[in-house]
């Protein structure tokens, strides 16, 4: 009977072993089936990123060699020499548009991923289907059509899909603290756009008036609006200016001072300024009752083809013409140097500038009738004071302490007569403006610890903590602040070589267990699959980081395809890619454990069991 039990014994040891065994540990190849070059510059996590990948690919037989290089070394690699199967950096910008021609097109300039149209050729195309996906997303008119969303859409899933030159990892967040009693406020939208809906439900420590919001923030410079440039600045002409046309936090387009624009033709844009929009009061109060109309849209628009410091942005403007107080046609041309006129899809944020008041600034022109004097008097009082259409107006400025913006009474944001409008579906998007909150103080402390200070005693209402991780511990968020985040213009990537010089990831053959894609395809695949961004965002980021999936930017929003190919962390599907590339793993079961220590294992406990068997058997006989 003890014979029995210490068999029995043998067994429950040897199962637990098993279950420990299959749940603990991912066995590697033997000996892996080949090994890639991934390279990266050091001087910050990137390096850790790659050391990270390195062991999730083992796991599938695929042996990563990790390389650190300096900047300018890596730079050199990534245009001019290439000589790597898989590389880390990231793309940063701001766009309202979705056209990524430069990165993934053949010819473009940073193009690191080695596209070629023979990749994907079309006969009936005379190209590849991406570079026409590309090439044919910016001779969509409208520029934000849905016809032309639903290109781009299609365009990421394809390039994700059949292509896969890159595994998108992580976008930054930009985090805010907030007092809680504000309510109201979303900082995706930002200020302005929250004004209308943000209330003091009561008030907080520190707090001296109920009806303003006190921000900090650097001292602003020039408020002209075609000639400023530094971020203070930016703001405050925002917020007291309007511009054509206005973009939501998701960059849908929304109708402004343009009470609607039309495409005539693809080449042809007819503008119809809004009506009952009255100018705010100059500082000498020469022009008190004046209205913004097309004059106004049409000297902005000459100005910053002529005067401004950014001219070639409006390039493509090939000719104006006023048809009458409130409308215009501008004539488009997005290539000057042939002999037709070409079409242009950025054309939308670059109507969406600043409007300048024409009546204050074009008092005297230039010996052409045309061009405005910009050394006449009115310009640069203009750098110090706004003279604009928006929601705020500036009621005092005291240098180097603060900025006081107050609630234009004769705002038309606050006119039901003109919001009304159903094609602005203005209170969904800025509020009915009924919160009390009528004044927005901007301190003036650009010393970063003096305005966490000031925020936590209760005298500043927002605060930028982007920089201060310990900040957003439970301990300063749950006691006292509430936390909203944001994402960031930028993602990372882990770029693919797909040149085929890379006898692996860039081999174009039919893969063997699956000719309707090649080696390459599937190996990218698997290792997009064999990837764990999750569990690279919590070592390396502590999880603050977003993961995303799309080759574009995550804030261009609208252009996002919702149902994009999504490569999240699968062994299972990576090993089947590595499969269909032509590399047996039959000496893996389908958890990675290796098949051929399971059968002892396994052998030797049905043997103990036939034995326990056995001797209970002869017993009872």
């Amino acid at each position: 009977m003890k014979k029995g039990y210490s068999l029995l014994l043998v067994v429950l040891v040897l199962t637990s072993f098993c279950y420990i065994y299959l749940n603990t540990n991912t066995v590697e190849s033997k000996a892996p089936f080949f090994t890639l070059v991934f390279k990266t510059n050091g001087g910050g996590v990137r390096p850790d990123y790659g050391y990270l990948l390195r062991d999730q690919l083992a796991r599938i037989g695929i042996n990563l060699e990790v390389i650190i290089q300096d900047w300018p070394t890596f730079v050199g690699e990534l245009l001019v020499y290439r000589d790597f199967d898989i590389c880390y950096t990231d793309l940063s910008g701001r766009s309202a548009d979705p056209d990524f021609t430069g990165v993934y097109n053949e010819n473009g300039s940073l193009n690191l991923f080695g596209y070629h149209t023979s990749m994907d050729g079309d006969e009936c195309l005379g190209t590849g289907l991406n570079e026409w996906y590309m090439r044919q997303g910016n001779l969509i008119m409208p520029p934000n059509s849905e016809e032309r969303k639903q290109h781009y859409w299609a365009w990421e899933q394809y390039l994700m899909d059949k292509i896969l030159p890159l595994q998108p990892t992580f976008t930054p967040r930009t985090y805010m603290a907030y007092w809680p009693e504000l309510e109201g406020y979303n900082f995706s939208e930002g200020i302005l756009q929250s004004w209308g809906k943000m209330s003091w439900d009561t008030t907080h420590t520190g707090q001296v008036d109920s009806k303003e919001l006190v921000i900090a923030d650097a001292a602003w410079s020039d408020l002209t609006p075609i000639f400023e440039h530094d971020s203070a600045s930016d703001f405050v002409v925002k917020a007291c200016y309007d511009p054509l046309i206005w973009y939501d936090n998701d960059l849908s387009v929304w109708p402004h001072l343009a009470e609607n624009f039309t495409m005539l033709n693809d080449t042809w844009l007819r503008i119809t300024a809004r009506q009952g929009v009255k100018w705010q009061n100059d500082s000498d109060s020469l022009f008190t009752s004046e209205y913004f109309d097309i004059h106004d849209v049409y000297f902005t628009l000459y100005c910053w083809k002529y005067v401004s410091n950014d001219p070639y942005l409006y390039n493509w403007i090939a000719k104006m013409e006023i048809l009458d107080q409130w409308t215009m046609d501008i004539f488009i041309d997005g290539d000057p140097d042939t002999r037709h006129q070409d079409p242009y899809v950025d054309f939308l944020p670059a109507i969406s500038t600043i409007i300048l008041p024409e009546h204050f600034l074009n008092q005297s022109q230039l010996p052409d009738g045309k061009t405005p004097d910009i050394t006449h008097p009115s310009w640069i009082s203009l750098a110090t004071q706004c003279i604009g259409t928006g929601l705020f107006s500036i009621s005092n400025y005291t240098i180097s302490s603060e900025t006081t913006l107050c609630v234009n009474p004769e705002s038309w944001w606050i006119d039901p007569t003109i919001t009304d409008d159903p094609n602005l579906n203005w209170e969904s998007r800025f509020g009915d403006f009924s919160g009390g909150i009528n004044q927005l103080r901007i301190r003036i402390i650009p010393n970063e610890q003096i305005s966490l200070l000031e925020f936590e005693s209760g005298k500043i209402d927002l605060l930028d903590i982007t920089s201060l991780p310990d900040k957003r511990g439970d301990s300063f968020c749950c006691d006292y602040f509430a936390i909203q985040s944001d994402l960031t213009w930028n993602f990372g990537f882990f770029g693919y070589n797909m040149r085929e010089v890379r006898p692996v990831i860039g081999n174009r053959a039919p893969a063997p267990c699956d000719p309707s894609i090649s080696i390459g395809l599937s190996i990218r695949k698997a290792i997009s699959y064999a990837m764990n961004r999750e569990e690279m965002n919590n070592i390396v980021h502590g999880g603050e980081y977003a993961v995303v999936n799309h080759p574009i930017y995550h804030k261009l929003g609208v252009w996002c395809n919702l149902d994009i190919i999504e490569y999240n962390h699968n062994i299972q599907e990576a090993r089947k890619y590595v499969k269909i590339a032509g590399f047996d793993l039959g000496w893996l079961g389908t958890n990675g454990t290796d098949l051929s220590l399971i059968s002892v294992i396994g052998g030797m406990l049905i043997l103990c069991t036939a034995s326990i068997w056995s001797i209970k058997s002869r017993k009872r006989r």
